[in-house]
């Protein structure tokens, strides 16, 4: 076999095996957020999402890959203190993410209040927040949602969330302007954005 038939040859056999092992969650998750526009609505967030909560992390714990066709994970309890879609309130909730989003900088940590919209499980039990950072909001120690911290002000991500926020609908009645909401009064936005 002449000399560039067998590079060729030899690229093709790579991405045939390849092709055999399921791409990392955050690969999934990047072509399911792909479909999702830079700055999703409050609705496009809801819609995409397996589960709703807002809840307490109560344990984080790392899981080593036991075989060569395995990944990393990090797995993450939370307590769902308010339950919005895809969980009951009082639940013990327990996801697993692929641990290179923990080593990417999304981390939570022991006792961390959030609100989080989750994609539902993968074929390999992983999930993310919907739209990276953008499905993640910090909660106060009283329990209410972090909206905006300065939003105009501060850096991209909340430059992003405000986007998120302010074009939508569900937002305009009741939440626009505020920077913190009770989680009641987020989940009531929720609500109406998925019935839109």
């Amino acid at each position: 076999m002449p000399f560039p038939l067998r590079k060729l040859f030899a690229l093709w056999l790579v991405l045939l095996f390849l092709s055999r092992f399921p791409l990392p969650a955050s690969a999934q998750r990047a072509r399911a957020t792909s479909a999702l526009p830079s700055t999703p609505s409050l609705r496009q967030l809801t819609r995409s999402s397996g589960y709703i909560f807002a809840g307490t992390v109560t344990a984080v714990g790392h899981v080593s890959a036991t075989g060569p066709n395995e990944l990393a994970t990090m797995r993450i309890t939370f307590r769902v203190e308010q339950a919005i879609r895809g969980v009951r309130t009082g639940q013990m909730l327990v996801i697993r993410e692929w641990a290179g989003l923990w080593e990417s900088g999304e981390r939570y940590r022991t006792g961390e209040r959030v609100l989080l919209f989750l994609y539902s499980p993968s074929k390999l039990g992983l999930t993310s927040p919907v739209g990276g950072p953008l499905g993640r909001f910090a909660m106060d120690s009283n329990g209410r949602v972090i909206l905006n911290r300065d939003i105009l002000d501060r850096d991209i991500l909340d430059g992003e969330r405000a986007g998120v926020l302010s074009s939508d609908p569900a937002i305009e009645t009741g939440l626009r302007g505020k920077a913190r909401v009770s989680s009641r009064d987020f989940a009531r936005a929720i609500r109406r954005a998925a019935e839109e």
